[in-house]
């Protein structure tokens, strides 16, 4: 029998509280919550809990409080999957929790309250075999000491390293993170991904394109950057090649969360099943597709789900 792959996640561990409205509130408006719900969220815990339904191991490392919200994420990280012993649990502190606002048509806003856990998680709370046996090391720089740390050490055991640059440096500084150490997680990194403002932020460039290859052409990331663009698909671009995928064309009740479904079909294709990088892209663009399609921030696609997908949209 094949030996699950095993992933360690290190990232936003959050707790959601969804409003459903009719339609985003512009501003000094007004509008109504047709409901409202407190689901489990954070970027990277949405990308682990794919990645388990996706039949990997996988490891949730992060800093959560000992409140309601630290408490129920806890609860619901691990009855959806995923190992929850590397989970540092802040006594007295607060979880960062969310406020996602989302309307008919797909579109959503996030106002976030970061607490005081999130970004403390240390080095030196960490275990010392933390990487052992572990296969693919993901990180979106929440908190920025334990990722560039264990950035340092997986790239030493040539573990391969995916940097998710979700937010913005500018918004990163707004969390005490410095371009100096953004600028080291990239060196430590074998893939980069990020949206399109963080590539403009990076590289002055407007056209996303440009802005990858000349991102690329400064740092040298070893397997490549990607740009994931909403609904004008998603691009890959490497030494060799860029390869560019179309959004699949989908009803789209909610997006949240789908640019973690993309990265956990990405590192579940191209890492752990070592797929060519063409079907790599789809898979990750067919996983996203499907986070659309249904409402809140977690996935409930299976393998399966995901190639019947594909499959259908040949």
């Amino acid at each position: 029998m094949e030996k699950k792959k095993r992933v360690l996640s290190l990232g936003t561990v959050a707790m959601d509280v969804i409003l459903e409205t009719r339609e985003l509130p512009k501003e000094d408006g007004f509008g109504f919550i047709d409901s409202e719900k407190l689901l489990p969220g954070g970027s990277a815990a949405n990308l682990s809990v794919a990645l388990a339904r996706y039949g990997i191991e996988v490891y949730q490392t992060g800093k959560i409080g000992d409140d309601k919200y630290g408490d129920e994420f806890r609860r619901t990280l691990v009855e959806d999957g995923v190992n929850d012993k590397f989970l540092i649990t802040k006594s007295g502190g607060s979880t960062l929790h969310t406020f996602i606002i989302t309307a008919p048509d797909g579109k959503h806003c996030i106002i976030a309250n970061l607490g005081d856990s999130v970004l403390d998680l240390q080095p030196e709370e960490l275990p010392g075999d933390i990487l052992k046996e572990i296969d693919v090391f993901y990180t979106d720089m929440f908190s920025s000491r334990a990722s560039i740390y264990l950035g340092r050490l997986a790239k030493e055991k040539g573990i391969p390293v995916v940097y998710n640059m979700q937010c913005t440096p500018s918004f990163m500084k707004t969390c005490g993170v410095t371009m100096e150490e953004i600028e080291e997680m990239i060196s430590l990194s074998t893939v980069v991904s990020s949206g399109r403002e963080g590539y403009f932020e990076m590289t002055g460039e407007t056209d996303y394109h440009k802005g990858l290859e000349k991102f690329l052409e400064k740092y040298s990331v070893p397997q490549g950057v990607i740009c994931t663009a909403g609904d004008e698909g998603a691009l890959w671009h490497d030494a060799e090649e860029s390869i560019y995928r179309d959004a699949y064309s989908v009803e789209a009740v909610d997006t949240t969360g789908a640019g973690d479904c993309f990265l956990a079909g990405f590192i579940y294709a191209y890492f752990c099943k070592e797929m060519d990088k063409q079907a790599t892209i789809e898979f990750a663009s067919a996983s996203a597709a499907l986070k659309c399609m249904q409402k809140g921030p977690r996935t409930g696609a299976t393998i399966e789900d995901i190639l019947q997908f594909i499959h259908s949209n040949k």
